[in-house]
Order: structure tokens, then sequence, then C-alpha cells
């Protein structure tokens, strides 16, 4: 006959805490489950983007588009319902979308958007480039800021290029050589500011993106990009952006130290 101390005689009473009953058991079973899985959806949804449309004279029944830029692909599609429409998805890393309306001849290109798996609004007084605004992106924010900045000196390279080739067809060289070496330096400013960006963004996409997106492509030795680069954190540096830098560096002959 086994024989126990008090402290140690096995309890026939459940443990705090532990339920006995196995109705208990199985409701607890059940809420873990619909807890684990609300969170997982809910995880699913904020690592989506979402692109939210309310553009004024879209026809209700047409369909916009989300096209990736370096791709010319169609990754997604809505119908508009009273100038609105939604898109949702999943991007494996940021990409530069264009937002069309409609396909074919009549397509008409409502926005370029630096997308990532966030929300955006995109909102517009007119189915047109110039009317359509896009909000709510950091990245879009910080892509479009270089772009209204470097605008802004192309602008004042255009004017100036002109002015250089009024006097040049009046024969009075001097002032159209000097005017010409204002356009020269205007183009070195645009590319130091687009290197500022890079750097100041150098952790995220648009810090990445801007070297790809940019129109100063025949303007930029291979290091320039090579530099750029290499200010970029390691994410960013093995990101499709960063590759695509590299490779052009590569075609134009820059070296990476």
């Amino acid at each position: 006959m086994r024989v126990y101390h008090e402290a140690f005689r096995p309890r026939k009473t459940p443990v705090a805490g532990c339920p006995a009953d196995p109705r208990h058991i199985r409701f607890f079973f059940l809420l873990s489950g619909w807890l684990l899985w609300s969170g997982y959806c809910q995880a699913q949804h904020a690592s989506g983007y979402e692109v939210s449309g309310d553009i004024a004279g879209l026809a209700s029944g047409s369909t916009v588009y989300l096209i990736n830029g370096s791709q010319r692909k169609i990754i997604d599609s809505a119908t508009v319902t009273q100038g609105q429409f939604t898109l949702r998805g999943h991007l494996a890393e940021p990409a530069h979308m264009y937002l069309h309306a409609g396909r074919g001849p009549a397509s008409k290109k409502l926005a370029d958007i630096l997308l990532d798996n966030q929300t955006v609004q995109v909102q517009g007084s007119a189915p047109a480039y110039e009317q359509v605004t896009v909000r709510g992106s950091a990245i879009d924010q910080q892509w479009k800021d270089w772009l209204q900045e470097d605008q802004t000196l192309a602008q004042q390279r255009a004017t100036l290029k002109k002015e250089a080739a009024s006097w040049l067809a009046k024969n009075d060289t001097a002032r159209a050589n000097a005017l010409q070496q204002r356009v020269a330096g205007l183009q070195v400013d645009r590319v130091n500011v687009l290197k500022a960006y890079v750097q100041r963004y150098h952790d995220t996409a648009a810090g990445a993106a801007l070297p790809t997106m940019c129109t100063l492509g025949a303007s930029l030795t291979g290091n320039d990009y090579v530099e750029m680069y290499r200010v970029l954190t390691p994410r960013w540096q093995h990101s499709s952006f960063g590759k695509e830098i590299m490779t052009q560096a590569t075609k134009k002959g820059g070296v990476q130290k």
C-alpha cells in the first residue's frame, strides 16, 4: 500500500487556470484558433497595398488599370462606380506604377505612383493627369518632392537654352557661350540634387528608385551610379531598383570600389 505525504498527495481537483470540463477545453481551443486566424487576416491586409480612388468624370462601368512601369505589365484592375474604385493586392517589393483609365488608343494615364504595400488615396476633379493627386504614401511623396525640384531646374535650363540659341542666331557667340555654360551648370546641379535625395532617403524605396526613374541617364556616369548604389542600405542594394542601378553602372563602365 502506497503512502503519500500530504504535500505530495495527487490532487483530485483541477489546477487553477486549467478547465476540467471538456466543453471549456473545446471553447478554449476554438477561441485560440479564431484569434490566430483573425491575426493572420489582419496581417495579410496590412501587408498588401490598397489604392482607393475617387475621380470625378470617370464613367461608371469603365475600368482602371494598375500597370508596372518597368515591366509594362498590368497587375491589377477595378471597375469604376460613380467615379470611385478600389485596387487591392500584394507587392513583393515597391514598384513604379502607372494608373490608367481604359486600354488601347483611348487609354488615359491618370497618375504615376511609387507604390508599396500601403494604402494610398487617388483623388481628382477630372480624369486628367494634371488634375489627379496621390496621398498616403511616404515614398511616393519623397519621389515627387525630388521631381518638383528637378523640374524647376530643368525648366530654367530649357529657358536658357532657348536664349542661347537666340543669341547664336544673331551671331553673338559671346553671350551664347556664356548662357551655354550656365546651361551646363544647371545640368550638374540636377545630378547633384538627385544624389542628395538618394543620400537623404538611402534607407527607403524612394532612394533606391530615383536613379532608375529619373530622366538624367545621359548625364550620369558609371561612377555616378556606383556612388548612389553605395549609399543605399543592403536591403535596397539587393532590391530590383538596386540591381538596375548596378546594371546601368556596368553599362557605363562604373567601378565599385
